[in-house]
């Protein structure tokens, strides 16, 4: 009978949670602002090379004013310029083009990174030999015009072997003034990442790690794969909150929230559920609570710009840069 008893309030109690996650509203509740004009954006190869990726043709000078008054319009001063990802021997493919010269002139008060990507299990990211070839293809971008590199290596577990290692010795080589950013996966809910939980969430620890050794994480806070809009704007809100805690907590480093504004992904996100709307609801309500004092989060990032659209660019001057109370329902 005390089984049964046990077992039935236990059963009341998930329906009483359930419950109280359906009637809740996770979005902002007020109007209040906190775009500071310096979010971000990932920018494709073709403005590290000069020329389309598909085609090959050389990117017109038209094109680079369009680009520049776009992101100036929307505040963005942080620009993750894909060169590629690096190889095993700690070099990327291409060299950079004359328009990353061109790009660097139109942007001269904006921050230029290297955005390197690789899947993990394509590199030796736990040797040390990549680790000095890396940093050396990373001194030859600086000298091409960049002020820092945005690693984004998926997918990465929780204390994956070598990344903490390579994170200080990019530090250590390129000096306190070389930007280091990561592109970083979901927070663990509990703070820790016990067992298969570390293939997809970081732990508070190795979060804290990281941001130690760095400048700037960037959350990816979408391929969420929920189904329902209040589900993900709550998934935005609580990963934001989180990650904020820890990044606010390491003097002098700055967290952007990853919003995205692709279509192409149906496996890990559904576009009606997750877009700039709907991600900037969620960074909002996130930041209402946190103390006005806290210049952590100085902004977004969109991924990415070659998938926004006037209709998406609109949404996130209306959700983003100047809120209007929209609940969802």
């Amino acid at each position: 009978m005390r089984i049964r008893r046990l077992l039935a309030m236990f059963l009341v109690l998930i329906g009483v949670s359930l419950a109280a996650l359906l009637l809740w509203d996770p979005s902002p509740d007020t109007e209040l602002r906190f775009d500071q004009g310096k979010n971000g954006i990932w920018l494709g190869h073709k403005w590290y090379t000069g020329r389309g990726v598909r085609d090959g043709k050389a990117v017109a000078p038209a094109e680079l004013l369009e680009l520049e008054e776009n992101l100036r319009r929307h505040g963005i001063l942080d620009l993750f310029v894909h060169v590629g990802p690096a190889l095993p021997d700690g070099s990327v493919k291409d060299a950079p083009g004359e328009l990353l010269s061109a790009l660097r002139l139109a942007f001269s008060d904006a921050r230029l990174m290297a955005w390197v990507g690789a899947r993990v299990e394509t590199i030796p990211l736990h040797e040390t030999s990549f680790h000095h070839s890396l940093i050396e293809t990373l001194k030859a971008l600086r000298r091409a015009g960049f002020d820092g590199v945005h690693f984004d290596f998926e997918p990465m577990r929780d204390y994956e072997p070598g990344y903490l290692e390579l994170l200080s010795r990019v530090r250590k080589a390129m000096g306190g003034d070389f930007i280091i950013s990561q592109a970083t996966p979901r927070a663990s809910l509990i703070g820790i990442s016990p067992g298969p939980l570390g293939r997809s969430f970081w732990s508070e620890a190795f979060y804290v790690d990281t941001m130690k050794r760095s400048d700037q994480t960037v959350l990816m806070a979408y391929d969420s794969r929920f189904a329902f809009v209040r589900a993900y704007i709550a998934f935005v809100r609580i990963q934001s909150g989180l990650v904020a805690d820890w990044a606010c907590s390491v003097p002098g480093h700055e967290l952007l929230i990853g919003l995205p504004s692709y279509e192409d992904v149906p496996l890990y996100s559904d576009p009606e559920v997750e877009n700039l709307k709907t991600a900037s609801l969620g960074v909002r309500a996130a930041l209402e609570n946190r103390s006005p004092s806290e210049h952590c989060v100085p902004g977004v990032a969109i991924y990415s710009n070659w998938v926004t659209d006037p209709e998406e660019w609109s949404e996130f001057r209306r959700y983003w840069m100047a809120p209007k109370q929209e609940l969802v329902r």
